[in-house]
């Protein structure tokens, strides 16, 4: 069990390491060409945290089914026990039952059963397993105790079940309900990314009036926040390093222009990646739900002012 432990942390490391070697050759390679250097950095970051971000959700979905498959598997091992059979000879039997994503976890149960080992210890390598499930952990529990006490096994599988469906049902209800705020959090953010759009509509003219009038000697209010920095290392001065790196990678312009379009760009993927992860905690109760809303909502802001940016509309 350690050794497989140990071969999946080796997995998890494997995706960060190549992103930083990405970088680590990009560095030297494209350091004087800052806009292909930004793309190589912004792959590398992908490369490297995304995989685990989405096996985080395959396994967060994962145990989920595994959670709505496990009052049936209660139920029939229920039955087969009030027909007389041991705990361990019920597992074998329903074993040859198909549970959706539970099957392989029954099947890994039933070949442990066979090598010989004690079935409280292979409940306890399931629950292990399914170890992120408070669920699964609480009701592996009550087994094994009523299998070391001596209890009637069969009528506890079977409360125990039903306690779960009652659950479930609940917590379906609960999806029901707040998917309609889920919906509003969308809303939210599509109606961010349109008043972005609305300054941007506006800001960028009034900005492109203000060079050409500082060009015959006029005077308006609007400049480049920039300009105060130039080639200084002062700190503050960081996020116009990174907007003038994002308008060559993305072509958002430059000067005064490229500030606002940078700072419009940044400000929508960062409410769509929070925005995202509150949809989640609110619709399903988990954060990790929330990583498929800030895909969505991050992907779609990104493209819609892409979009617009080539199209001339902003």
């Amino acid at each position: 069990m350690a050794d497989k432990k140990g071969s999946q942390l080796k997995k998890i490391y494997i995706p960060p390491i190549i992103g930083a070697l990405m970088i680590l050759i990009g560095i030297p390679l494209f350091w004087s060409n800052p806009a292909i250097l930004g793309n190589i950095i912004l792959l590398s970051v992908v490369v490297g945290i995304m995989p685990y971000v989405i096996i985080k959700y395959l396994e967060y979905e994962r145990i989920k089914s595994i959670e709505e498959q496990l009052p049936a598997f209660m139920l029939d091992l229920a039955e087969t026990q009030k027909a007389g059979m041991t705990l361990p000879g019920a597992l074998r039997s329903v074993s040859k039952t198909d549970y959706g994503k539970l099957t392989a976890e029954i099947k890994k149960m039933n070949n442990q059963l066979s090598w010989g080992i004690p079935v409280q210890e292979v409940l306890d390598r399931f629950a292990w397993r399914m170890r992120k499930s408070k669920t699964i952990n609480r009701v592996v529990r009550i087994i094994v105790e009523a299998y070391d006490s001596g209890g009637d096994i069969g009528r506890t599988l079977q409360s125990t079940a039903e306690d779960i469906v009652t659950i479930n049902e609940t917590e379906k209800e609960k999806v029901a309900v707040m998917s309609q705020h889920v919906i509003v959090m969308y809303a939210i953010y599509f109606i961010f990314v349109g008043i972005i759009v609305g300054l941007s509509k506006t800001l960028v003219p009034m900005l492109q009036l203000n060079i050409e009038t500082a060009a015959v000697g006029g005077i308006l209010s609007f400049s480049d926040p920039c300009t105060i920095c130039g080639t200084s290392a002062n700190l503050f001065c960081l996020p116009c390093k990174v907007y003038g790196i994002l308008c060559q990678m993305f072509g958002l312009g430059d000067g005064s222009v490229c500030y606002y379009r940078s700072l419009f760009m940044l400000m929508a993927i960062v409410q769509g990646i929070f925005t995202g992860l509150v949809a989640g905690q609110i619709g399903q109760g988990s954060m990790t739900a929330g990583v498929k809303h800030s895909l969505i909502m991050t992907g779609l802001g990104f493209s819609i002012i892409m979009i617009l940016l080539h199209m001339g509309v902003m």
